[in-house]
């Protein structure tokens, strides 16, 4: 009898549960489009003020291409991009977006980004080592794929003591190469609160590396183990926080990280939040409300200084985008700090889902004021793991210094490589970070002429993209039509136009009898070549 019920109470269970479920889903997409609501207005609000036109909405190819190499650092296959092509579902580009925030890609990237941001490297100057490269790498993925919140992450960062083999946030007071209180507080400035330590008049830059002035750090037996810890001795500590004001710390009673902790994540510190926002927009915009994204000016000049120099008051306009990075920051704080519903906000937004204007006069003024989606070229990891899905074959990574010397597995992506001191050429040549100072400006996001030479001339590349392009000549029987498509879609996530069949028709017609074979290789490669390939747009 017993067992009868039970089992009547599970299946009762399972057949309500989904009802609750779909409840909640529903409940949920209620609340972002109420937030998706005001985020829309601010902007429409100052489009009007600036009497723009109206941007339309960016076209499904082109959306679906960006959610997964700007979320996640991948191109779309060919199967995921006719399937959301074909999909006929109103909020299709809704459920694209939550299906790239939970994926173990996009948890690469935003790893990939930490990384940057937190200096993550084993030789000089940041001397990390490899083994704790690897667990600090793979604890920050971990935390970013479950969605811990980004506050309990910096919170165990800042407070933690022990192995750094086993504590392995406690890293993150390792990640300088000057370890007295002051570069420790210049590290901390700059990550957490988007500030430059020096910018503080002198007295306020002694008084906030107090914070710091307790670490200690002691070796063990363990090959490049070291211990984080509080110095036991007791004394006072004077301490100021930019933001907050002026405190006093007996320790080791009272940890003076512990406060510090404290004040900036669960006060009203009014830089903390604030830092991450405009950082994460400039991850999904190429800029942020304030630039450069990591380099806020301290209020302790005076608010009116400080949006002097955003351009606010010299530009009435701007007092929009203020509003704007306020509204993103109070519901970033409300939310625990939740990462994934900060990133849904902004990648839902109408000025994350507009098209990329071709005409450049207009462009500059509607990407300024985030109207348009910015042209801008992709990150170097990305362009060489895109590379490596066009043909097949991903970069061999290895450190060059033999401490240990390190081989990363065949077909590691470049998003992947943990450590900032294994690179490769082709990521050095376009720009990847040293990660010496975690500041953004390191990584260049621009096209030079070395990148286009390598592109257009590389023999090894050349060969790739080759066998890749008689591949689908023989998958799709010769078919030119099928080929070219399937190319499109490959390197391009969508289909070609009819303008474009013709100009491969009539360049497959030119070519002499035994040599027609080539159109398939030679598009692949003007594809790979084209700014379409290599940008964000």
């Amino acid at each position: 009898m017993v067992r009868f019920i039970a089992v009547f109470l599970l299946s009762v269970c399972c057949l309500i549960l989904p009802f609750f479920s779909a409840a909640s889903d529903r409940s949920r997409s209620a609340v972002l489009q109420e937030k998706l609501a005001v985020v829309d207005s601010l902007l429409e609000k100052q489009r009007l003020a600036l009497n723009l036109p109206e941007v339309p909405p960016a076209a499904d190819a082109v959306f679906f291409r960006r959610i997964w190499l700007n979320g996640a650092g991948r191109l779309p296959s060919e199967k995921e991009v006719r399937e959301f092509l074909r999909s006929k579902d109103p909020g299709k580009r809704i459920s694209a977006i939550e299906k790239v925030l939970s994926s173990g890609e996009h948890a690469d990237l935003i790893a990939m980004r930490f990384c940057d941001m937190l200096r993550v490297k084993s030789e000089f100057p940041i001397n990390l080592w490899p083994n704790a490269v690897q667990a600090f790498h793979y604890r920050l993925r971990e935390d970013i794929f479950n969605n811990r919140s980004y506050g309990e992450m910096v919170r165990e960062m800042l407070t933690s003591s022990g192995s750094n083999f086993r504590q392995v946030y406690a890293n993150f007071f390792r990640t300088t190469g000057d370890r007295t209180a002051e570069g420790l507080a210049t590290i901390t400035a700059l990550t957490f609160m988007g500030l430059r330590l020096e910018k503080l008049p002198e007295k306020e830059r002694k008084a906030f590396s107090n914070f710091f002035s307790r670490i200690r750090y002691k070796s063990t037996y363990e090959w490049k183990e070291e211990i984080v810890y509080t110095d036991p001795a007791e004394v006072r500590v004077r301490a100021y926080l930019p933001g907050s004001g002026s405190f006093v710390i007996h320790s080791p009673a009272e940890d003076p990280r512990q406060i510090l902790a404290k004040e900036l994540i669960d006060g009203s510190n009014a830089y903390f939040a604030r830092a991450f926002v405009n950082r994460a927009w400039s991850w999904f915009f190429g800029k942020g409300f304030m630039e450069p994204a990591d380099d806020i000016e301290p209020e302790s000049r005076g608010m009116t200084a400080v949006l002097e120099d955003w351009g606010i008051l010299k530009d009435s306009t701007r007092i929009v985008q203020k509003e704007l990075l306020d509204f993103l920051t109070a519901e970033f704080r409300s939310s625990g700090y939740d990462m994934r519903h900060l990133f849904r906000l902004i990648m839902n937004s109408s000025a994350y889902g507009s098209a990329a204007l071709p005409d450049k006069k207009m462009q500059s003024v509607q990407e300024k004021y985030f109207f348009s989606y910015p042209i801008r070229r992709m990150e170097a990891e990305i362009i060489s793991d895109c590379l490596g899905a066009l043909t097949g074959v991903y970069g061999k990574y290895s450190s060059v210094i033999p401490e240990p010397f390190t081989y990363l597995p065949a077909g590691t992506k470049a998003v992947q490589v943990a450590d900032g001191s294994i690179s490769s050429a082709l990521l050095d040549q376009f720009g990847r970070p040293s990660r010496d100072t975690g500041k953004i400006s390191d990584r260049r996001n621009f096209i030079t002429a070395s990148q286009r030479l390598y592109l257009l001339n590389s023999g090894t590349l050349y060969n790739q993209l080759n066998r890749q392009g008689w591949r689908i000549a023989r998958e799709t029987r010769w078919n030119l039509r099928k080929g070219v498509e399937r190319l499109y879609l490959m390197a391009l996530s969508r289909y070609p136009t009819e303008k474009e069949h013709r100009i491969v028709r009539a360049y497959y017609e030119k070519l002499p009898g035994p040599q027609k074979g080539r159109v398939w290789p030679d598009l692949i490669w003007v594809l790979a070549n084209s700014k379409e390939f290599l940008y964000f747009h």
